[in-house]
């Protein structure tokens, strides 16, 4: 399954997030988003090292997905509570075409394999429950009429973007940042193209989701 910087068989251990010299993601904004959700078996954490940062923007945001889920009001929680997911790979749309938040034609043939998981996922160690879903990435909920689909998911992704949820980390050089990929989301801000932003990442394996 493709996913950031990798080749047919090939995925690099240490991925240069960078604006120069061949590196990956450019220069504008990253909405919130966790690595690989579309695999079967999605990351479980990342690293991010800073080499070089810009002297504005850059920052990177973390976003609590075990908090959104315990605010969440009791007729969403029962709504959503055995739900199965399908997040498809952004990578494999083509460049400069719209990207659909959700799927909602299903006579367009798909062009991998899928891997639903659930909506609401309890975390492999603590246990906590967690709504595992991203802001922009197209996706599917199982079994549901594509527009009652669409419209829940409306309904999380408003409930998600809400300021407590959010960490905002502002970069300096030398710092490294561990983040739980099964718990959160990660938004990255623009930044000037003429400035340099540096990063290494390493990404952790991780767990079938249930």
């Amino acid at each position: 399954m493709p996913v950031l910087a990798s080749q047919p068989g090939v995925t690099p251990v240490i991925i240069p997030v960078s604006n120069v010299d061949g590196g990956y993601t450019g220069t504008a904004e990253l909405t919130f988003h966790s690595d690989h959700k579309w695999t079967p078996y999605p990351s479980s954490g990342s690293l991010l090292y800073a080499l070089e940062v810009p002297t504005e923007g850059g920052d990177t945001y973390w976003l609590n997905l075990s908090l959104a889920y315990e605010t969440l009001d009791e007729f969403t929680k029962r709504r959503i509570a055995d739900l199965q997911l399908i997040t498809y790979n952004p990578f494999l749309n083509k460049s400069n075409t719209p990207r659909s938040k959700y799927r909602l034609d299903k006579s367009i043939p798909l062009i991998s394999l899928v891997f639903p998981h659930p909506l609401v996922r309890t975390h492999p160690e603590s246990g906590k429950k967690i709504l595992y879903l991203d802001y922009a990435t197209e996706v599917e909920i199982v079994g549901l009429d594509p527009q009652e689909g669409s419209e829940l998911i409306e309904q999380l992704r408003l409930h998600l973007h809400q300021p407590r949820f959010y960490y905002q980390h502002k970069w300096s050089v030398g710092d490294i940042v561990y983040w739980d990929n099964q718990a959160t989301l990660h938004y990255r801000q623009a930044f000037d193209p003429n400035q340099r932003r540096v990063m290494k990442r390493i990404s952790l394996a991780g767990s079938r989701p249930f």
